[in-house]
């Protein structure tokens, strides 16, 4: 064993000369000042796991073995700063197996190396700590999104940081804030929506609950918020595509996220793989040394995402050798590089220094902000948990809040009057998504796509389980899939089954998938679910459609057939019974779409589109005919809106105004209501938008309960990027809305003067 020469000495040293405020600082430039060049560029290597396994980067595995041969070559001798993801791609470990990797790694790291310094070790914690066994799997981002609950949001990811530092994985790749500005692309189940303030304030709210008061504190993760920059929006809708923003949409949209997330404390940032403007976003030294850490100020790591340099050579062409792809991301702002499968880049980095490609400061900034990070973690003190102290991985309590988060997330787009069901009477169950948890999690559930049965929990329900349960009653509960996600099995069989029942419900949904595989080239929903639902819409019988998929597919022809429509998006490991309860009435829907749900292909715009984007043939402006608004979810109560007032008609200077609303539940059931204020710009120097969230509020109420919200608007929400690329607000009139329902708000007018 290496005995350490530097971190302990120093470090102590430093504790007694130093002051509180500067005592981290200190710490990180004397170690900076004892390092190598070579030690250096290690730190900035993210190096996968299997990596320093046995065999093949991608082989199948059942067990850990460790290469020696690797392992003291990555970690002893050059002491990797960061290491990345799972067993690949099969092998799930639990959270004390997790906690001997990480102590073997670690103890390695500190023990073994001349310099001491502990790894980072990263995680794609999408909807739970998904990679460890037994943890809640939440529903997706979009799903949280519907909730309209920050509050929730917050807490889902507390659970998530817990249960994540219960098997010592103290970073987390996510939140995702990115706006998702078309439909096609799959990983939008990973996004918040297309909104900029929903997707802000939940981006927001994600990272108080993941970081908690302090990143010191045993139970929080370091956020990586993703992905910087313009992702959601590839100009064909498939992954990794190339964008086209104008600079003003890019500061109007899809920068003010990422601004907020960096304003709530995110130590990191993961650059988007995809190109904008004919740049990829790794190479963007505008996006990220400018922008990012210039304007705002950003003093954390930016890491690359995987194989992201390989990616400049072979997909965007725009260098034709990896060693020149690594100067040039360095040089553009990357701290750190996502480079999976070996330790090439740190010899390119050591070249590119010594050359002059790369400067020693960049270096050094790089390090420092690597240090900086750890530091905040405790990793130097703490390197890994104990997992004997988080007693409540996968726990009843973390499964009520999942249970919660599933429910609130449900959002019925349309209903007859036929939910919620009664309990007792003959329900057929049936369709792709009815019967499976892997359809309900979705991607990144113990595996990368989630595709793997073997990683089901027994104690789970799916749909039809969660129904059958529900409905009681020998024989009560009938099943029959009748499809795969894109070919007929059996609708035959349905056909038959269905004659026999009371109500029928269809649960129609996606292939669980992201990244490359969730590329797909249409929209509609495969035409053998739809068929289906023509099918047994001949019957006559009361048809339940249930939509279990994060992206919205086209449903124009099947929708007339349903008398009602559940949108589940992705919603978890008890989103089955969610649904279950939801249909039956023991839950009051209260979800809100996150996106435009859009009615044709060709018709695929956010809600805040500009006026001239669609035309009717009769030149009607306002012509835009999504299959349901942005906004939209109903409930099984009624809810009334009066007496919308504001204390003054004027807003001064950098001055403010309150506004009020009442809001009544009209209704037979407790429900909650989110009440969103929207505002248009009447009048702007460049062509303004339909209208602009800029505040929601959720709130319950019971059968004739009253209660009078509030918002404070200010000039902040008057300002749009004008064509100079600035925030600006200009005197003159807006209409402000106020409403429940998308399409029957309250309105009011107001002034805005200098």
């Amino acid at each position: 064993m290496k005995v350490k020469l530097f971190n302990i000495s120093i470090v102590s040293m430093l504790l007694f000369s130093c002051t509180p405020v500067s005592v981290e600082e200190d710490k990180i430039n004397a170690i900076i000042a004892e390092m190598t060049l070579e030690e250096k560029a290690a730190q900035m290597l993210n190096l996968g796991l299997p990596s320093v396994l046995t065999g093949e980067y991608w082989d199948l595995r059942t067990s850990i073995e460790y290469d020696s041969v690797r392992f003291t070559e990555y970690i002893e001798k050059l002491n990797v700063g960061s290491i990345h993801n799972t067993v690949h791609p099969h092998y799930l470990s639990d959270n004390e197996e997790w906690h001997g990797i990480l102590k073997t790694i670690q103890d390695a790291s500190l023990n073994n190396t001349r310099m001491g310094i502990p790894v980072i070790y990263g995680i794609d914690n999408i909807h739970g700590a998904n990679y460890v066994k037994n943890s809640v799997m939440f529903p997706h981002q979009i799903g949280l999104a519907a909730t309209r609950n920050t509050e929730l949001v917050a807490e889902t990811a507390k659970i998530t940081s817990y249960e994540s530092r219960a098997a010592s994985l103290p970073w987390t790749y996510n939140p995702n804030a990115d706006i998702s500005f078309s439909p096609l692309w799959g990983r939008i189940a990973e996004s918040f929506g297309e909104d900029p303030y929903v997707v802000s304030q939940m981006t927001e709210s994600y990272i108080d609950g993941s970081q908690g008061e302090s990143l010191a504190d045993e139970t929080s993760t370091a956020v990586c918020v993703k992905h910087y920059l313009g992702y959601g929006a590839g100009a064909n809708g498939k992954d990794r595509a190339n964008a086209v923003i104008p600079e003003g949409m890019l500061r109007q949209l899809f920068i003010p996220p990422f601004a907020k997330a960096i304003a709530s404390g995110a130590m990191s940032v993961m650059v988007s793989s995809n190109s904008v403007n004919g740049i990829p976003c790794h190479a963007n030294s505008y996006y990220i040394n400018d922008i990012l850490k210039g304007e705002m100020g950003f003093e954390g790591v930016v890491l690359s995402d995987f194989s992201d340099v390989e990616f400049l050579v072979e997909a965007h062409e725009v260098v034709d050798n990896k060693k020149e792809a690594t100067w040039m991301t360095i040089n553009a702002g990357l701290d750190m590089i996502m480079n999976p499968y070996d330790a090439d880049i740190v010899d390119f980095i050591v070249e590119g220094v010594t050359s002059g490609a790369v400067s020693q400061e960049r270096i050094d900034d790089a390090v420092r902000r690597i240090l900086r990070l750890k530091f905040r973690l405790n990793l130097f003190d703490k390197p890994y948990s104990d997992p004997n102290d988080f007693p409540k991985i996968g726990s009843a309590e973390h499964i009520e809040t999942n249970y919660k988060a599933a429910t609130e997330s449900l959002t019925l787009l349309k209903n007859d009057g036929i939910l919620p069901l009664p309990v007792g009477k003959k329900i057929l169950v049936t369709g792709y998504a009815s019967n499976s948890l892997n359809v309900l999690n979705g991607a990144w559930s113990r595996t990368f796509l989630g595709q793997l049965p073997d990683f089901n929990d027994s104690s789970k329900q799916t749909i039809f389980e969660a129904i059958k349960a529900t409905n009681k009653g020998v024989g009560n509960t009938l099943f029959e899939q009748g499809t795969d996600y894109l070919t007929d099995v059996n609708t035959a069989a349905v056909v038959r089954k269905a004659k026999q029942a009371d109500y029928i419900v269809v649960c129609v949904g996606e292939l669980p998938a992201t990244e490359k595989p969730s590329d797909i080239n249409e929209l509609d929903l495969p035409s053998a679910q739809q068929d289906l639902i023509k099918k047994l819409s001949k019957l006559g019988k009361p048809i339940i459609m249930v939509m279990v998929q994060g992206r919205p597919r086209i449903i124009r022809d099947v929708e007339p057939l349903s008398n009602a429509i559940l949108m589940a998006y992705l919603p978890g490991q008890e989103g089955g019974r969610a649904i279950a309860d939801v249909i039956f009435g023991k839950v009051n829907p209260s979800g809100k779409l996150p996106y435009t749900y859009p009615k044709f292909t060709g018709n695929m715009l956010p809600y805040y589109h500009k006026k001239t984007d669609i035309r009717s043939i009769y030149w009607d402006y306002n012509g835009f005919y999504p299959q349901y608004p942005f906004g939209h979810g109903l409930s099984y109560t009624t809810f009334a809106l009066s007496n919308f007032v504001a204390d003054a008609d004027t807003i001064m200077g950098d001055g403010s105004i309150e506004l009020k609303i009442n809001v009544k539940n009209t209704g037979k059931r407790k429900g909650k209501a989110t009440v969103e204020l929207f505002i248009r710009d009447l009048i702007a120097s460049v062509a303004p938008d339909v209208k602009k969230l800029i505040r929601f509020q959720k709130i319950e109420l019971s059968p004739n309960e009253e209660k009078t919200i509030s918002f404070t608007l200010n000039t902040e929400d008057l300002k749009f990027v004008n064509a100079k690329n600035e925030w600006v607000v200009e005197p003159g009139a807006f209409t402000l809305f106020a409403g429940i329902d998308p399409d029957n708000p309250m309105e009011m007018n107001i002034e805005y003067k200098n």
